[in-house]
This record gives C-alpha cells, structure tokens and sequence, in this order.
C-alpha cells in the first residue's frame, strides 16, 4: 500500500470514469484498470461498479475511500509537523546539565530561547557530570551542558568559555597586608587561609576536584565545615559569613546577590571550560543545533 495507490484510486472516484482519470493522472487506461485489478486481488475485495454509468463505488469501495482519506489527512499533518520542525515552529529538545548549571547560566538562557521559539519545548534533567556523560552515551539526553574534562569516550563538544574559578570570601574578611585590594579580584595565597573554614562541594563534583588538586598541590589541609552538592549554597554561605568557597565566573556574573561576598583569585592558574557536549556522530536536529547556538551567544554575552 503507497500513496500512488491512493492517488489513482481517488482520481477515479473524482472522474467517475477510468479514461478520465488515467487522463488526470497522465498515464494509459489499460495501464490504470490493469493497476486497479491488481490491487482489488490484493485487497480482496470489488471497489468499483463498472456496470453504472457513470462509475460508482461498492460498499467495499467506500470503506477504501473513507479510510484512504483518513490516512491522506495523517500524512498531511505529518508534512505540515516536518515543515514546522523545519522552521523552528515546534521541535524538542532534551537538555542535560549539573545542578551548577540549572542555578547559572540555564536562567539566562531560557528566556532568551523562549521569545526565539516559543513552540519548541525544552526537557531539563539535572544529573552529575558523570550521569549526564552515561544518559548522553545512551540518547537518554541531546546535549549536555558540562566541564571539561570530559571522562567518556564518545563524546564531542563545542567549547563555550573558559572561566575562571575564583574564592568567594565572606564579606567581613579581611585581606592580609601587601593584597592589592583596588584590584577587581585582589589575588591572595592559599596559605593566608590556613585558619579559615570552607565549604565544599562534594568529592564527586569537577568543582571539588579541582579544589582538591590545589589543595594538594600546596600540602593544604583545609577546614572543611560542610560539604553540599550546590554551589548556590556554598557562595551563600560564603556571603552569610560562614566561610571560604570555590566559584566559578558565572555564579560571579548570575549570582544577583543583594550583599555578594568578596572575590578573590589565587596564585594558580585556576579556571574550567565549559562545553556543549553531544554524542559522537549523533544527528543534531534543528532545534537542538538552534539551544546551542543561543546558550554560546548568552554566555559570551
């Protein structure tokens, strides 16, 4: 059963004839009735009277028609949807990122992909780094905003941003001697904060990782007063006056603090790159390549 089938079959119905309708259809009258015999021994079944005149369809023959038209609707919709998905009119997209990313940048994001297509909806799964790598492997995801590194393989990005990781400081804190405070971020050691507590993501966090390397890098044992899975938490903390904790640049830039703690930078070299990551060889509709395109465009903003 295809369309062509279809089609001969309703222009005979229209004409009332098969000279007219093989006419219509550009094609030869013996070629037609031999097509339309054919498909009646398939079917089973008689869908025309050639004994009237004009030619009038059977029973059989109208529940064909019927059904044909319903299916010729469903086509239809379907082309106008491919159309729609085509113009960015409807569409979907499965959005993978750490909880990081959902606090800052996705509010950004999505409103500025939202006014630009309204009709496309967005999926927001908020996993860890490693559960967002193992979901995107799977199709579980489209993309995934994440950190590089990225520890799977199968894995392609586009690079965002490099950012900086900065310390947020309590707003009290007081800076040791030589700091050049006029500075935007005033760089201190990490050894000016022996005495200092922290907050800290969790061990299985890239932020905390990265944390932990310093830390080990310089024999720095940290005064560890709490750990949590969010980084809004710890720069909140921070800003309440509880302690030291790690910060990536757009917390910085989104946070939308009233009272922000005091940022600083240290002697290392301290920053991530954040990435659009896709399943290696995996199709990228329009409308997924379209949330790339805006997320790059926020972020660089």
């Amino acid at each position: 059963m295809d369309l062509k089938e279809f089609e001969y079959v309703l222009a005979i119905n229209e004409e009332k004839s098969f000279s007219k309708a093989a006419k219509k259809l550009f094609i030869s009258q013996p070629s037609l009735s031999q097509y339309i015999n054919r498909l009646e021994g398939q079917l089973g079944v008689t869908l025309f009277d050639r004994n009237t005149i004009p030619l009038s369809l059977t029973y059989e023959g109208e529940l064909y028609i019927n059904s044909v038209k319903a299916i010729m609707n469903i086509v239809a919709n379907m082309r106008k949807s491919f159309e729609d998905i085509s113009d960015l009119k409807i569409g979907r997209v499965n959005i993978g990122l750490t909880p990081s990313k959902a606090n800052s940048p996705l509010p950004a994001i999505l409103p500025v992909f939202k006014k630009a297509y309204p009709g496309i909806e967005l999926i927001i799964t908020e996993r860890t780094s490693s559960e967002l790598e193992d979901m995107l492997l799977r199709g579980q995801v489209d993309i995934c905003l994440l950190n590089l590194p990225i520890k799977s393989k199968g894995i392609e990005y586009d690079a965002i941003k490099k950012e900086n990781i900065y310390i947020a400081a309590p707003p009290d804190f007081t800076p040791p001697k030589g700091v050049n405070t006029e500075a935007e971020y005033p760089q201190i050691e990490l050894d000016d904060l022996k005495n200092e507590q922290f907050i800290l993501l969790h061990s299985s966090q890239r932020l905390r990782q990265i944390a932990d390397s310093i830390f080990n890098s310089e024999n720095f044992k940290p005064k560890i007063l709490l750990e949590t899975a969010s980084i809004e938490t710890s720069l909140r903390l921070s800003a309440a006056g509880m302690g030291f904790s790690f910060v990536p640049e757009s917390y910085v830039r989104f946070s939308g603090l009233s009272n922000p703690p005091k940022y600083y930078t240290l002697s290392h070299d301290l920053n991530w790159t954040l990435v659009i990551a896709y399943r290696e060889g995996a199709y990228r509709t329009k409308a997924v390549n379209a949330f790339a395109e805006t997320a790059k465009k926020v972020i660089a903003e």
